[in-house]
């Protein structure tokens, strides 16, 4: 049996325009790794989008070779544009390998046209998958019928956190950052978040082992000094950031961290800047959302306004190194646009942020997964949402749309453009114009600049970018081929 995974997270839309993305998927890689532990011969293809056409099913082809039992997944994220995509390839292939099957995973929705898909996997759920494989039975995690598509039960924790062990065949290099996990599992309920794990008391945190062993060997084989983590709340508890600073004491090189921080935790708990230092955690994202009292107590998150512009002047002084931005969500209900307005004002005149954003609102309609739905998606009317139009966006193609609404101070069509004029107006006042990943990932690829400097580099990261893939591709596609 041998096993092919396809990913390419492809483009991202930043403020200014469109960028490469130079990270990979992890989770493509924690499928691989769960299949090779598991006898399976298996390898992944990233960037396939970029490869040329011909020369990628020739790879693949040639990979395959004459084995029976052929398995081709694609890892995607909850956007499901790229299933177009995804099809003519496998069409392709099929004409070869009739006896291929196919899998999708990654994506929390099913979307757009699945008939040439055997099984979708939705979620968290590398248990299925090496059940799938080995011919077991798989019908009791059973949701959809077309294609047929599987999930564990909700918030049930099957899994253990990613801390990919890349090889050398993988081809990675020193311009990619490597995603890794150290918990799974959000304490958390915010009323406007869908993610999976939420609400769980017990998140199940990482062993130092497998993380050290996955930064030393990222760093053994590639020279990747710098890490993304997944975890949807990096200092929800302080034991996180002490295994980050414990890890640093078994590796070495001194790795580099970014990742989504509560800032609202470290205004209760000021003492994690020093572990942040200690763990060389130098880039938040924090998702702030409001600076509203009656709001931050509605969505249950945010704590008191004035401990967080507190933390954020300590966070200046005391880790100045450190890359912070942060997220608003525009049309809350209790606000009010001089709130939004007064806050964001506040930011710029102290310079509180490196870079901030802001989003509107959006409740999210036609989901069929139930699961992913937040408590306002639910319930719109109890968090004070009176919805008026429904299914009215398609936003970002990721396959559901969104309900236009309206609420004690404004509604969605008013929200956008409120929106819009506060990101610009952040965007033209804050040191930098790129969100925490977007600058991560940029500085990793090229490195060496000022902030500022970066602000202007977009055409200097596409042409870098395109040398480094072109670069992976002629080494993945001679592994593939067999050449030496």
């Amino acid at each position: 049996m041998k096993l092919l995974v396809l990913s390419d997270l492809y483009i991202r839309g930043t403020r200014i325009g469109g960028a490469p993305n130079n990270n990979r998927p992890a989770g493509a890689y924690y499928i691989t790794q769960l299949a090779r532990e598991n006898g399976i011969d298996a390898t992944n293809i990233d960037y396939f989008m970029s490869w040329p056409r011909q020369l990628l099913i020739e790879s693949i082809l040639k990979w395959f070779d004459n084995e029976k039992e052929c398995h081709i997944g694609f890892s995607g994220s909850i956007d499901v544009s790229g299933l177009d995509a995804y099809k003519e390839i496998v069409l392709e292939l099929k004409k070869d390998l009739p006896q291929l099957k196919v899998m999708l995973g990654g994506f929390r929705e099913p979307g757009g046209d699945s008939s040439w898909v055997d099984i979708l996997l939705v979620g968290r759920c590398a248990n299925i998958f090496l059940d799938y494989l080995q011919g077991k039975d798989i019908s009791q995690y059973k949701v959809y019928d077309n294609p047929p598509g599987y999930k564990n039960p909700h918030g049930v924790i099957t899994d253990k956190p990613v801390t990919p062990v890349i090889s050398k065949d993988d081809f990675w290099c020193n311009q990619e950052p490597l995603t890794i996990e150290l918990s799974l599992g959000c304490k958390f309920n915010c009323s406007f978040c869908g993610y999976d794990y939420r609400n769980n008391k017990n998140p199940q945190i990482a062993k130092l082992e497998d993380v050290v062993e996955s930064l030393q060997t990222a760093y053994d084989v590639a020279g990747i000094t710098r890490f993304f983590l997944a975890d949807d709340t990096i200092n929800e508890v302080d034991d996180k950031l002490e295994l980050l600073c414990e890890a640093q004491k078994h590796v070495s090189f001194t790795p580099e961290f970014m990742s989504f921080v509560r800032l609202d935790i470290m205004g209760a708990k000021p003492h994690q800047i020093d572990l942040m230092k200690e763990c060389n955690l130098t880039s938040h994202f924090y998702g702030i959302e409001s600076l509203t009292p009656e709001v931050t107590k509605l969505i249950r998150k945010g704590g008191k306004p004035e401990k967080n512009y507190e933390i954020l002047r300590r966070v200046k002084n005391e880790f100045p190194e450190a890359f912070t931005f942060g997220n608003l969500i525009v049309g809350l209900a209790g606000d009010s646009e001089k709130n939004v307005l007064e806050s964001c004002k506040k930011l710029v005149d102290e310079q509180l942020l490196t870079s901030g954003g802001c989003n509107a609102l959006r409740i999210y309609s036609n989901i069929t997964n139930d699961e992913i739905k937040s408590e306002i998606d639910k319930n719109p009317a109890k968090f004070g949402y009176n919805i008026i139009a429904t299914d009215t966006i398609d936003w970002d193609n990721i396959g559901y749309g969104s309900d236009a609404w309206e609420t004690d101070w404004t509604d969605s069509y008013k929200v956008e453009k409120l929106s819009n004029a506060i990101d610009e107006y952040l965007g033209e006042n804050l040191e930098s114009v790129f969100t925490a990943h977007e600058m991560f990932s940029f500085s990793t690829l090229v490195p060496g600049y000022s902030i500022s400097e970066y602000n202007s580099m977009l055409p200097v990261f596409r042409k870098e970018h395109t040398r480094m893939v072109k670069k992976y591709i002629k080494k993945k596609s001679q592994f593939l081929l067999g050449d030496k």
